[in-house]
């Protein structure tokens, strides 16, 4: 868990789904190279961990395993807003768009967890991509901002970068059925994402590229 919270940031997640969204438009070049370049990341955060824990487990010995507490469901939801303003930040978006970026996070994981519920994870990601796309054609129709300012940071709440890096993971620990199982999850999810985000341009058109 500290693992992947630690590169958290560095995972690209988003990177995988836009190759995949240029490879549903058939832009097969930059695509495809997005997609080596995720997948080249992949491993090397992968290497990383696993060259890391090995020279842990020299220094200081192996890890102690320990059953993990769940914390209380309201922490979600506050997780949900700060990861908002962190975006923010991250980003470097105005401050005024901090509210804005909030609301499209907030409204996207409540898609995605309600649909997940109901129809299992790779419907809520298509509802949660669907959700966030339109309401960023919206936001870009009322406000004449670009969508991209709360789709880009709400797609960061929907990429699957950790799986990605889970997949790296038993693959290089020698699970190679759950590595692929795990990467073949991946790939679905990745669909789901960008088939949500263009029926989301279908049911609220932008009204300008901006």
């Amino acid at each position: 868990m500290v693992t992947v919270a630690g590169l958290i940031v560095l995972l690209p997640g988003l990177m995988l789904t836009l190759a995949v969204s240029e490879l549903a438009l058939k832009s097969l070049v930059s695509g495809t190279s997005r997609l080596i370049s995720a997948v080249m990341v992949f491993l090397m955060l992968g290497f990383g961990v696993v060259l890391g824990s090995h020279l842990a487990s020299a220094l200081v010995g192996p890890p102690t395993v320990v059953t993990p507490v769940p914390l209380p469901p309201w922490t979600e939801g506050l997780a949900v807003v700060v990861a908002g303003l962190t975006f923010t930040i991250l980003f470097r978006a105005r401050p005024r768009d901090a509210l804005w970026i909030v609301l499209a996070g907030v409204g996207t994981f409540g898609a995605v967890r309600a649909g997940s519920a109901a129809f299992g994870v790779e419907v809520g990601t298509f509802l949660g991509a669907m959700a966030l796309g339109a309401g960023s054609n919206l936001y870009a129709r009322l406000l004449h901002c670009p969508a991209m300012v709360t789709r880009v940071p709400g797609l960061m709440l929907l990429v699957p970068g950790s799986l990605g890096f889970l997949s790296v993971s038993s693959l290089l620990a020698e699970d190679a059925l759950q590595g692929v199982q795990t990467a073949f999850r991946v790939g679905l999810l990745a669909v789901a994402l960008v088939t949500g985000l263009l029926f989301a341009s279908v049911v609220v058109p932008p009204r300008r590229q901006l």
